[in-house]
């Protein structure tokens, strides 16, 4: 078998400022079918883009996690809001606008593919890897706003994907440490996880698989490794004929990547994700094929499905947006004014007002003040005329505070930590009434005692976010969201 056929399965990782551009050239000359790009700025992403296309002997695809916009990886471009701030707006020309806007920022820097948007539910508080990156928790809401995002990406010209089939929500483990396990049969799956997957699956470029046990479905195998998940369940059940791309096979939730990318591939995967080692991978599947494990007829139809991705992109290939465009002013009011809508009170709307010439204390769990991560919060608050200082704890001082917490890859964990819950709830009850901001995940405020008098829901810590909320206090803007995910009971002030 042509060993660069089997190169073209390999989709490598190129990070900015710490691969080499001369290896990511010899990935060429093996063939891969192409990278996916994290970091850098954005003048360097579209010349990497640009050279590493010039060099393959193939069509080269260039993929990249964009979910909240290309800002959230690259300098200079468009950081947009969580999904789950979409998801409080219930908006689908919002989530349009948002796939509108990471579609030509992508485009703009080389960037083809869109590994979004996240189709997972926000079903579990202690999930640490899902959260706001879903639009809620209700498969409805997440499939009518997960294809109005799907319909702005097509319309630029981007290829997106859904992920992480069949479903990352109702676990409690981060696949980057340790494989989750997602209960259920088939039938609790089709009534909750698998329903945006189904909704949306004719109109996805792509599906990735996640690194999950599913022992209702496959006591065997992961879904990445299952040919009952992958070529029963998502091929035949839900007939889908598109590409199938593995979740990162560094990831600690499989070892031995090379056994890892051969299993996938021979479950239906079209694209094995992201090696540790690439070389190495290529050689597994050499073996693979050799043994006549990997036929030339499974490898082909894994080909046409890229090519036909290529096809798609083609109209739009000739004439790309300018470089400008990533970044530009008119991305960039789109926090802004989408902000509003997004905002959503957990509870006691109403229940703390400041207004210029009032005094408010300041917090966040365990943060000193020069590393505080509410700055455009309180400078905003100081703007409309409110004095904000450092919150001291039983001086009779109104409570403003601000907690920030957003999946991050690999951390394993989400929630406030023992102490900072500990700091959070001594601020409140020592406090002359108090409110709580939640700039990233909302589950922050279940289970308080004592609760603030209010909790202020923002799903992300964009400083366009952090200045809406702070009007909202001051009674000069409006939170208009509604949350998307149920809260456990709290004990109010």
């Amino acid at each position: 078998m042509n060993p660069r056929k089997l190169a073209r399965l390999i989709y490598p990782e190129y990070r900015f400022g710490v691969t080499d551009p001369d290896y990511a050239l010899k990935l060429v000359e093996l063939g891969v079918g192409g990278f996916c790009f994290y970091g850098g700025k954005a003048g360097e992403v579209l010349e990497a883009s640009r050279a590493l296309k010039a060099a393959s002997e193939t069509p080269l695809l260039i993929a990249s996690d964009y979910e909240n916009g290309p800002g959230q990886w690259v300098a200079g471009a468009t950081e947009l809001p969580s999904n789950m701030a979409i998801g409080a707006s219930g908006s689908e020309a919002l989530a349009r606008r948002k796939g509108e806007i990471t579609a030509l920022e992508a485009k703009a820097l080389g960037v083809d593919w869109v590994f979004a948007p996240v189709v997972d539910l926000a079903s579990r508080p202690d999930n640490p890897i899902v959260n706001v990156r879903a639009f809620g928790a209700d498969p409805a809401l997440v499939s009518r706003l997960a294809g109005a995002y799907l319909s702005g990406m097509r319309s630029q010209g981007a290829l997106a994907c859904l992920k992480h089939f069949p479903g990352h929500g109702g676990t409690s483990a981060d696949s980057h440490l340790e494989l989750p396990v997602l209960a259920g049969s088939l039938h609790d799956l089709e009534e909750r996880d698998l329903r945006p997957f189904a909704a949306l699956a004719a109109q996805a470029d792509s599906i990735m698989v996640g690194h999950l046990s599913i022992p209702g479905l496959d006591e065997a195998a992961p879904a990445s490794f299952s040919k009952e998940i992958i070529g029963n369940l998502l091929r035949r059940r839900l007939r889908y004929a598109g590409l199938v791309l593995t979740d990162a096979l560094n990831m600690k939730a499989i070892s031995d990547e090379g056994r890892a990318g051969v299993k996938a591939f021979l479950a239906g995967a079209d694209v094995l994700l992201y090696p540790e080692d690439p070389f190495a991978l290529h050689e597994a599947l050499t073996r693979g094929a050799n043994d006549g494990l990997i036929t030339g007829p499974a490898v082909e139809l894994a080909l046409a499905r890229q090519d036909l991705l290529v096809r798609k992109l083609s109209p739009f290939r000739a004439s790309p947006p300018p470089p400008e465009t990533a970044g530009c002013r008119e991305h960039r009011v789109f926090s802004a004014e989408a902000a509003p809508a997004c905002l959503a009170w957990a509870w006691g709307e109403g229940n703390f007002k400041v207004k210029a010439g009032d005094t408010v204390g300041y917090f966040e769990p365990l943060t000193r003040p020069e590393a505080w991560r509410g700055r455009a919060f309180a400078e905003e608050l100081l703007r409309l005329g409110v004095r904000v200082e450092p919150y001291r704890p039983g001086c009779g001082m109104r409570l403003a505070a601000g907690v920030f917490s957003r999946p991050r890859a690999g951390s394993g964990a989400i929630n406030l930590s023992p102490e900072e819950r500990y700091a959070l709830e001594a601020a409140v009850a020592g406090a002359a009434g108090s409110v709580i901001a939640a700039f990233g995940s909302p589950f922050v405020l279940s289970g308080l005692s004592p609760a603030p008098a209010a909790g202020l829901c923002a799903f992300c810590a964009l400083k366009e976010f952090q200045a809406a909320a702070a009007r909202v206090l001051a009674g000069a803007g409006e939170a208009k969201g509604r949350l998307p995910v149920e809260l456990s009971a709290t004990e109010k002030q």
